[in-house]
């Protein structure tokens, strides 16, 4: 029996689906049709491997079923995407990528593939994994690089952005077991039940000292304060996730399985930015003759305040002027997210400073790109807007996909 979809969100279904006709199919046909995608074949053994794959990272129980589905009917889309543009993607460059992919978990691609055939997966489960997210990868750059490349007006608006903003800092404890101790079966049934009792509030410094054999179990397995930028992409998909007091699911390690706690967080401006300079302007209203009166004379300043030569008469208290250009770096705390969100010729409300009141204008502000950060910036511009792209044209993909369930 088979049935035929012309679908927009149609995974879940499918899911249920395969699930129920896979055992019997699954045991005596291996390489017969579990789902036809267009004209693309997944067998119950591409199914049966990719679920070991994942299993072997950690995922279990309902996230493992929809992850091994879903992501082989869209492995199969974009390689047929692949194939329509006319891109093959060069052996060397499955290579280079399979050897970053082991490089990412602390291995080597020879001592990785040992591992996977010792654990009864056909290496070629990761390969071919690899080999369809590069063609996509082409394809996609090949079909929207021109709405992609980013122009002046769009750098300097990333690096302003990047230069004004924060970024998440997180205090981090851990519990990394490894497969040595109790064998690979036993650690992921010890993992999965620490997660759940962790999760209802167990004591995660008492585990983390009990069963964590990384270097940081002695201090309740606290890591310390790291940026969620700084974090492996795994490490930080979960922690994303997470708030003070969470508790991840297992996440894979070398040669064995974590589990982290956000214990704090904070926010912390961003140092990057000696790239952007500028020229402002400070009228200072001291506080000594009170704060009302302050305001009130820097109130009736403002209304006469246009530019940065309304400042440069004088006429103002001690710390006024016109200063710059100068790195927004090099300005004090105090002024700093006034200055760096202003608008260039735009005049701040009062703004406490120490010992007095200021008022602000920008006058003027530049991006200054030496070549190697332009391409930085320009590359992670790129990356990202086809990113974009490519994630909405696989919905589009989805949508129109014809997909028969054998």
């Amino acid at each position: 029996m088979s049935w035929r979809f012309n679908v927009t969100r149609f995974l879940s279904l499918l899911i249920a689906v395969v699930l129920i006709a896979m055992p019997l199919s699954a045991q005596n046909t291996p390489f017969a049709p579990a789902i036809i995608v267009n004209e693309d074949m997944i067998t119950y053994y591409d199914l049966a491997q990719r679920r070991a794959l994942y299993q072997a990272y950690g995922l279990s129980g309902e996230a493992l079923e929809d992850r091994v589905v879903e992501d082989l009917t869209q492995e199969a889309l974009m390689r047929q995407e692949a194939r329509r543009a006319g891109i093959q993607v060069p052996r060397e460059a499955v290579d280079s990528a399979f050897a970053s992919y082991t490089a990412a978990r602390n291995t080597n691609p020879d001592a990785f593939v040992t591992v996977l055939q010792r654990s009864g997966i056909d290496p070629s489960t990761v390969v071919n994994q690899i080999e369809a997210q590069l063609g996509w990868q082409n394809a996609m750059q090949a079909r929207f690089r021109n709405r992609a490349i980013p122009d002046q007006g769009d750098l300097e608006e990333a690096v302003l952005l990047n230069a004004t903003g924060t970024t998440r800092e997180v205090l981090l404890a851990e519990i990394a077991i490894p497969f040595a101790e109790r064998g690979e079966a036993r650690t992921r049934e010890l993992i999965l039940q620490l997660a759940r009792d962790l999760q209802d509030g167990g004591d995660f410094g008492a585990a983390a000292r009990q069963y964590s054999r990384a270097a940081t179990r002695n201090n309740g397995g606290e890591i310390g304060w790291i940026a969620v930028t700084d974090l492996p992409p795994a490490m930080r998909a979960e922690v994303d996730l997470i708030d003070v007091g969470g508790v991840s699911r297992p996440i894979p390690i070398t040669r064995g399985v974590s589990l982290l706690t956000v214990k704090g967080e904070r926010q912390t401006a961003v140092q990057d930015n000696g790239a952007v300079s500028l020229t402002y302007g400070r009228a200072t209203f001291p506080l000594s003759q009170g704060e009302d009166a302050a305001r009130n004379a820097a109130l009736a300043a403002r209304e006469n305040i246009d530019t940065c030569a309304d400042i440069r008469d004088g006429s103002f208290g001690a710390g006024s002027g016109v200063f710059g250009p100068a790195p927004l770096s090099s300005v004090e705390p105090a002024l700093f997210s006034v200055i760096a969100t202003a608008q260039t010729g735009s005049v701040s409300q009062p703004v406490r400073t120490g010992d007095s009141l200021s008022i602000i204008v920008l006058c003027s502000r530049e991006v200054n790109l030496d070549e190697e950060t332009r391409r930085q910036v320009e590359d992670s511009i790129f990356s990202d807007r086809i990113g974009a792209y490519a994630d909405g044209y696989m919905q589009e993909l989805l949508r129109d996909a014809v997909i028969e369930i054998r």
